[in-house]
């Protein structure tokens, strides 16, 4: 008799405690009023009614950036929304906006619905304000028509969202956009003129991106798909202007056909004459790859992952035609296997960090050779002996940097008017041989103070 007592106190406090949660929650959602809109949870909905815009908070002026995302820059609404911080939030398992509201200002359920899993935004919504919706919890956003204006960051770090039907009449998908959400595919409407600056950079699981109609876009801004899987991605006739960073982690390239400023072959990215090989896929199978004949230039960062932070994990060697002069900024930078370099005959400039923290042991440098900037060949495994060619004329800062073991750097050239420290960074001793009848002009550059104590100065 005893055990029954107790066991019906402890019913009797349950339901108690579970009507005063219900009734909490009717009183202040059922049908709430806030300003101009009605908001309404029922059985994990919540439907938010009304006419005209979603009032502004106090930070609507502020531009967004990511250093301040998570900062300054949160939500911070009008007195009478004390639903924002309320226990409720994380029982939103879907957040309705009905026909009616016009527009969402910025910042306005930044970092709110943890749980929620869908997102739907009528066709009366012209305009998201920027970081609208950063950080919630939305695995589907499915947006109406009638948005024309999509903020930056506004779905920024929605780290679950996964699907997404943009709005057919946007025009361009601003900065960071989606950043690191989990799309794993991606529509963009025919009217998008630009993809912003990292619009969907750390999308890690995006691997497929389509383009509604006869796509319109223009630019992909730098960063656009940095950091995703992109198996294959097609740039549309239309575009005009490539950013860096933009491509990201791609097995393959193609460019519709009627494009004007560029063109693929064999799945790597080139400018429409064909004088500048632009992007060679990061992720592309193959250890050994030919750069086709007339290539003059190998762009920045054209084999490091089209300057996003990947490595190729597959090229061990390149072999360039003679029809390549230059090789830009951190061309080459990681490409982490990469041992073997057969260059150009008529190569003249290999500009910074252009091989950095490549694998090369050797290297047979052209006759041709102008110029080599700082940290061109910042190789830890170098070693050996390294020929510096006849006509070389300056050579910047730590070009052989990082060289631990390299012994001897033989100087061939007559021509050199600016030196700074060859080998930069290294404990090993390394003897510099220069040519004695350029003995009086070289002392003055080649010295202990500008080569470093581990340097030994030969001329013969």
């Amino acid at each position: 008799m005893k055990r029954y007592k107790i066991s019906s106190w402890i019913v009797l406090c349950i339901m108690f405690i579970i009507v005063s949660m219900t009734d909490a929650n009717a009183e202040t959602m059922q049908n709430k009023e806030m300003g101009n809109l009605i908001f309404n949870l029922e059985n994990g909905v919540l439907t938010i009614s009304g006419k005209g815009a979603i009032p502004e908070c106090k930070h609507k002026k502020i531009k967004w950036s990511e250093a301040k995302a998570h900062t300054e820059c949160e939500y911070d609404g009008p007195s009478e929304w004390t639903w924002y911080d309320n226990w409720y939030m994380e029982e939103v398992k879907s957040v309705v906006i009905e026909e009616g509201i016009t527009s969402i200002p910025a910042h306005a359920f930044a970092h709110s619905f943890p749980n929620a899993q869908t997102l739907i935004i009528p066709s009366t919504v012209k305009s998201i304000g920027h970081a609208a919706f950063e950080g919630c919890g939305f695995r589907q956003v499915i947006m109406g028509d009638g948005v024309t204006s999509l903020g930056a960051a506004a779905f920024n770090d929605c780290c679950y969202l996964e699907s997404v039907k943009l709005s057919k009449n946007i025009k361009k998908i601003e900065e960071r956009t989606f950043g690191a959400c989990v799309l794993k595919d991606i529509t963009i409407p025919e009217k998008v003129e630009k993809i912003g600056e990292s619009a969907f950079e750390s999308c890690d699981k995006l691997k497929v991106v389509n383009w509604e109609g006869k796509s319109r876009l223009k630019e992909m801004a730098s960063h656009a798909f940095d950091g995703c899987i992109i198996k294959k991605l097609t740039i549309p006739a239309s575009v005009k202007k490539i950013g860096e960073f933009s491509i990201g982690d791609v097995r393959e390239i193609q460019v519709e056909k009627k494009n004007k400023k560029y063109k693929s072959q064999n799945g790597v990215l080139f400018s429409k004459d064909g004088k500048t090989l632009i992007c060679y896929p990061v992720k592309k199978k193959g250890s050994t790859y030919k750069i086709p004949k007339g290539v003059k230039t190998i762009g920045k960062n054209a084999f490091s992952g089209c300057l996003g932070p990947e490595e190729n994990p597959y090229l061990k060697k390149i072999i360039m035609p003679d029809s390549v002069t230059i090789i830009k900024k951190e061309a080459f930078l990681g490409v982490k296997k990469l041992k073997t370099v057969h260059f150009s005959k008529n190569l003249k400039k290999i500009e910074r960090n252009a091989f950095m923290r490549c694998p090369l042991t050797s290297l047979k440098l052209p006759s041709s050779l102008m110029y080599m900037e700082a940290g061109a060949f910042d190789c830890h495994k170098m070693k050996g002996t390294i020929t510096v060619p006849k006509n070389v004329k300056e050579m910047g800062w730590g070009a052989f940097d990082n060289a631990h073991k390299i012994k001897k750097i033989v100087v061939k050239s007559k021509k050199l008017k600016k030196v700074n420290r060859i080998v930069g960074n290294t404990n090993n001793k390394v003897k510099i041989i220069l040519p004695k009848s350029k003995q009086e002009a070289y002392k003055k550059i080649f010295t202990k103070k500008t080569q470093g104590k581990n340097i030994a100065v030969v001329y013969k």
